[in-house]
């Protein structure tokens, strides 16, 4: 009985541990969420028709915009950002690519740090942030298993759905409703030789 109840115990521990080592379990909250996406190296966020994928030093983009289809690729090589873009035209990609040193694309993107790694750029261009869910208990009610923004707060109309790996953010004002999907976790991106060999602007 005693070697039964070790063995329950270690098997306990060791799942707890794997658990632990895996993004820390379901996420407290979403700030807790937002904080360990923002430090994740493997990442993704979709909204409306606009997906993107981080992983390591290279970023993934691919939108639609009037029933065109746009990819994009933006890499870190050393000293230089690399930005890759590409347009559906008569059933193809065409290509395009520009480089700049990092001190540029700071100043460009008119970031207030350095750019270490893809983490920076995509920290700099996002509209929220972990602070904006500080207060989320006292914010939010959850309701069916949706976090739903309270009455009288500066988050009325947010509904959030959390997950270990994954939120679902939606937004709504009037007649407008916006979704964000933020995922941790995304395979390895690989930029086209085509794209690579596409000539500078």
């Amino acid at each position: 009985m005693k070697k039964k109840l070790v063995l329950v115990v270690a098997i306990v521990l060791v799942a707890v541990t794997a658990c632990v080592l895996l993004v820390g379990c379901a996420p407290k909250n979403p700030s807790d969420f937002l904080e360990k996406w923002f430090d994740s190296n493997s990442k993704y966020m979709n909204m409306g028709n606009i997906e993107i994928g981080i992983n390591g030093n290279i970023a993934y983009t691919k939108t639609k915009i009037n029933d065109k289809d746009y990819y994009s690729y933006i890499e870190i090589d050393g000293d230089n950002v690399i930005s890759y873009s590409g347009v559906v035209a008569d059933n193809k990609i065409v290509w395009t690519k520009k480089t700049m040193t990092k001190a540029q694309a700071k100043e460009m993107l008119r970031l207030d740090k350095d750019i270490e790694s893809i983490n920076d750029i995509i920290k700099g261009q996002m509209e929220f942030s972990s602070e904006d869910f500080k207060d989320f208990d006292k914010n939010f009610t959850k309701k069916d298993g949706v976090y739903v923004a309270n009455e009288n707060t500066d988050l009325e109309g947010v509904t959030i759905k959390l997950s270990t790996k994954e939120m679902i953010m939606t937004f709504t004002e009037g007649e407008l409703e916006v979704t964000y999907t933020l995922g941790i976790g995304y395979d390895k991106i690989t930029i086209p030789k085509e794209a690579k060999d596409a000539a500078e602007m």
